[in-house]
């Protein structure tokens, strides 16, 4: 019964994170620290019922491992705080996969769904976002014109390192698998390009009348949104206009991930099972 309530309230929390990221993009800072302390009351509870310290000992190292890897993430620049507090949240709440019997601890295919998943989410997400910003999609085609002969070259380089790593491992050049792992491979290289160029299109230059607190100057290091006193002092400068950045909403990644995790289990695993099948 704990197990199920720490849970509902992992994928809540993480649910009502998204709608608020999505909507504002902002999380509200009272949610993961509510999700993070009811993470440890409940294991808690659940070694004082059971006498059992398993559950209560992964939630302290989850939590712990995910808080270090999140902030890490966080003061490199690419996640904004609310992101790194809600990984954390995730790992006091849910110490294994109560679901699937695994040969991997839910910290590592947690993290492994969340990145992997993840990634095809900022894609879909760089998509719906691109197919708005007409200059991204401009700046994409322009690069693709620009790179096209280096992107040929290592089409022609995957196809050689493919058939050769074929041949090492199962003594005989696998066509289907060399044209698809060559395939996927250079596929990753043109949405590295089409990132990219989403990027420039989240970087806009805005009158300061219409600057609000929260939103994140271009020249902040972090995802770390303007205060009122920081707004207060912008507009007393005399500016006229500022740069402002915005970046992919990933808080849906988590529930995402999670869901995945406790259905699925590792998303990686599955995925190059499925290619072998094919």
């Amino acid at each position: 019964m704990i197990e199920f309530l720490a849970i509902f309230i992992a994928l809540s929390g993480t649910l009502i994170a998204s709608y608020y990221d999505l909507k504002t993009t902002e999380i509200p800072d009272y949610l993961p620290i509510v999700m993070i302390v009811a993470g440890i009351l409940l294991n808690l509870f659940n070694f004082l019922i059971t006498k059992n310290s398993e559950y209560l000992f992964l939630s302290i190292m989850n939590g712990i491992v995910f808080s270090i890897i999140g902030f890490s993430m966080y003061f490199a620049g690419q996640w904004g705080a609310g992101d790194a507090f809600l990984l954390s949240a995730v790992g006091f709440l849910i110490p294994k996969n109560f679901f699937l019997s695994e040969d991997f601890p839910f910290l590592f295919t947690y993290l492994v769904n969340l990145f992997f998943l993840g990634s095809a989410y900022m894609i879909i997400y760089s998509i719906v976002y691109a197919i708005r910003e007409k200059a991204a999609i401009k700046y994409f085609k322009s690069q693709i014109r620009k790179f096209y002969w280096a992107i040929f070259v290592l089409f022609v380089l995957f196809l050689i390192v493919s058939s050769i790593l074929s041949y090492l491992v199962f003594d005989s050049i696998s066509l289907k698998l060399v044209i698809i792992s060559s395939v996927s491979s250079i596929a990753l290289v043109i949405l590295w390009l089409f990132s990219r160029s989403v990027e420039k299109s989240f970087v806009k230059r805005i009158p300061i009348s219409k600057l609000k607190v929260g939103d994140v100057l271009l020249e902040s290091k972090r995802w770390d949104g303007i205060t009122e006193e920081k707004l207060r002092e912008i507009k007393k400068s005399g500016k006229k206009y500022v740069y402002i950045k915005t970046g992919v909403c990933f808080a849906p990644a988590f529930p995402i991930a999670l869901i995945y995790t406790f259905l699925f289990g590792n998303s990686v695993l599955n995925f190059i099972k499925l290619l072998y099948l094919i």
